[in-house]
Parts: C-alpha cells; structure tokens; sequence
C-alpha cells in the first residue's frame, strides 16, 4: 500500500492499501499488526517496513515522490499475486521517518525562512500531526507504539545545519511529552537518534568508500552503521514493552566522544602513549 502524500499531512478519509504479509508471519506478536511507516521509499524507513514485513506485520508503505522506491520495497516484502486490501483506518504501529535534511548557513536563510519552515513541517509537525491522528485510534484499544526517527543532531549540531538540528531536538522533546500524555493509555513513543548511515542520497554524491574515509575517524567502532541496524532497532523499542519516552542512540559511540564529533583529538604517541597506558596524567 502506498501513501503519496506531497505536505507530509494525512487527513482520516485517505485511501491506504495493506500489504498482507502472509508469507513471513512467524508467530511474533507483531503478527496481524498494521504498521505505517512513513518514507519508505527507500533508506532506513524501507528497511524497517522490510524487516516490520519479517515479523508479520500488515506494512502501509509511504512515499512523497519516489513511487519507483516504494514499489521496490513492495517487490522485496510481497508476491505479485498477494492480496492488497483498503486500509480500514486502524493502526497499531506509527514509524515517523520521514525527514528532510536542509544544509544552508543561517546568514544565507531567505527573508521568508523558506528552508527553515519546510525542515520543520516534515520533521516536526507533521510527525506530531500523524502521532495525534494515530493515538485517536490507539487508545480505544489501549495499545499502540510510535517510534520518531530522529538524528544525533538532536543533541550534538554542527555548522550549517541549524533547522534540521533544530527540528530533531524538538522531536526528541515531543517523543518525550507524548510518552508522558499517553502512556495512561497504553501508547508508548520512543525516538531513534541515528548516526552516520549510508543511503541512497549519500551515495549518489560519494562513494561508500569515500563516505567511510570521511566519518572513519570519528567513530570509535570503526565503521558506520547499516540500515538493517536501525530497522533492528525499531523491533527492540517495539519488543520492549517497558521502553517508553526513551531516545536510542544508535551512532557507534560518536556522540559519546568529548570532542565531538568532528575535531577528533589524535591518537596519542610515543611517551604520551605510554604514560597514559600506564595510568598517569599526561598534560600539555
């Protein structure tokens, strides 16, 4: 099923289709569950969809303007001759993944904040917008998850990327009011804080190489992640019946670096190496 929605807003009269997963229900509680997840086209969100899809879940796949993407992702999770049937406005498990990265200098924003209005309607508002029109059918059930997508840029920014850090640190603050509001209700929201992760936007520019040479030194685990990664991340927030209002960081460590995340301090040598192996202080 595929949802083409270009303001990122869905309003309770518009036509889903279900994907009905028959061939991968394996006795999860996910099983017969109907799960949106939005931008899942391609990137992280169609890999949750696919790995949402594994555990049995009825999966609505939502794309803006990438229809190509969407039915690739179809193609991955379903047989031509399986049933497609109209949504019946349940659901049981929102994904907000659906963003827009802006990177443009502050000075250089137009008089009528155009990149910064739009960074936060995806990333923002229309994440709170579906959430609201989710929890309205989930608390008659008293039982649902929301999972925001949202980015280390939440707490860590960096130059020229003010709106979207922005707008993902309000997110995380909104994944942590709603969870206080509905929890009552059997609603849970958590946040995903992904780090650096390839996709196929990152790679029409530069070469997965290229892109491991570049974030290499500042990841302490020594690699980036995977989309599979996030999409096993999205299962434990859902598993976990005890997680609510958390924020996974999932980056390989690079937040927890103190002089984070892109001035790195070099690997130390010669006696300021040995001294630190041996316990002492070394001081410059």
């Amino acid at each position: 099923m595929f949802i083409n929605t270009a303001n990122f807003f869905i309003s309770t009269n518009i036509l889903l289709f279900l994907l009905l997963l028959n061939n991968f229900s394996n006795g999860y509680v996910f099983t017969g569950k109907k799960a949106l997840v939005t931008g899942s086209s391609g990137g992280i969100g169609a890999e949750i969809a696919k790995e949402l899809a594994k555990k049995g879940c009825r999966v609505m796949i939502h794309y803006n303007s990438r229809y190509e993407g969407a039915k690739a992702t179809q193609k991955c999770i379903l047989d031509n001759d399986n049933i497609c049937n109209e949504w019946d406005g349940e659901i049981d498990i929102l994904v907000n993944n659906a963003g827009l990265i802006t990177k443009l200098a502050a000075e250089d924003e137009d008089d009528d904040f155009t990149s910064w209005m739009d960074t936060i309607q995806v990333n923002l508002n229309a994440p709170y917008q579906l959430s609201k029109l989710a929890y309205d059918r989930m608390k008659k059930k008293k039982h649902g998850n929301i999972i925001n997508v949202s980015s280390i840029h939440g707490s860590v920014s960096c130059e020229y990327m003010v709106a979207y850090a922005s707008s993902k640190a309000a997110l995380d603050r909104m994944t942590a009011g709603l969870s206080s509001e509905w929890a009552r209700n059997g609603v849970r929201v958590n946040s995903l804080a992904p780090g650096i992760v390839p996709v196929e936007r990152t790679q029409d520019i530069l070469s997965q190489q290229s892109i491991q040479d570049l974030w290499h030194p500042h990841l302490p685990v020594g690699r980036m992640g995977t989309t599979q990664e996030c999409a096993h991340a999205v299962v434990y927030l859902l598993e976990n019946e005890w997680t609510s209002g958390s924020i996974l960081t999932l980056d390989g460590g690079m937040t927890a670096r103190i002089n984070m995340p892109f001035r790195p301090k070099p690997e130390p040598q010669g006696k300021e190496k040995e001294s630190i192996t041996k316990g002492a202080s070394f001081e410059k």
